[in-house]
């Protein structure tokens, strides 16, 4: 028995999208190749963030958290996911740097050229009243980076998920000199 996305999600995936733009808008400015560079950023981070929730609303649901995966275009710009199967058995904290230090490894074989790691961890803000969010980290190998926390509660079996926010974040997976590319 599949489970569709609701309408709620599909509305908030939208807004999140639709949220990205002027970040991505700001990372490239002017001429005709920096709008495709950047319509192609939008595209990947989009398909990526809809492969990532189909992957994780079961999950988030049944065990009210999701351990660490990420969802990654290659080079042949196909979405893939990525879940170790190890990790699963991993607190969340260390299954977070395995992924992370795996996909840094892909990045330095040139395998891929974006990422998006999914996430749940306790929620920041301490006034909330979700005790959970969702965090995707999005990187891209042009540059744009960006981190999405999307609040959420679960009750009566149904995931609900509250205001997100965008922040800028430092790069995890894309910060690798040529110096340290080379020597490997």
């Amino acid at each position: 028995m599949r489970k569709t996305t609701s309408v709620p999600v599909r509305i908030m995936l939208l807004f999140s999208l639709l949220m990205l733009l002027p970040g991505l808008a700001s990372a490239q400015s002017g001429g005709a190749r920096e709008r495709e560079i950047k319509d192609l950023v939008q595209q990947q981070f989009e398909r990526m963030y809809q492969k990532g929730v189909q992957n994780l609303s079961d999950r988030i649901v049944v065990s009210g958290a999701v351990k660490p995966f990420a969802v990654v275009t290659d080079t042949g710009d196909k979405v893939k996911v990525i879940r170790i199967k190890q990790a699963e058995d991993m607190p969340a904290d260390i299954a977070l740097e395995v992924l992370r230090r795996s996909l840094i490894a892909l990045v330095k074989k040139g395998k891929i050229g974006a990422t998006a790691i999914f996430y749940t961890a306790d929620n920041p803000n301490p006034d909330a009243n979700a005790e959970k969010v969702l965090v995707v980290e999005m990187e891209h190998i042009f540059g744009p980076t960006l981190a999405q926390l999307v609040p959420y509660t679960i009750s009566s079996g149904e995931t609900r998920f509250g205001e997100q926010v965008v922040v800028d974040m430092k790069k995890q997976i894309f910060n690798i000199k040529v110096d340290e590319e080379a020597a490997e």
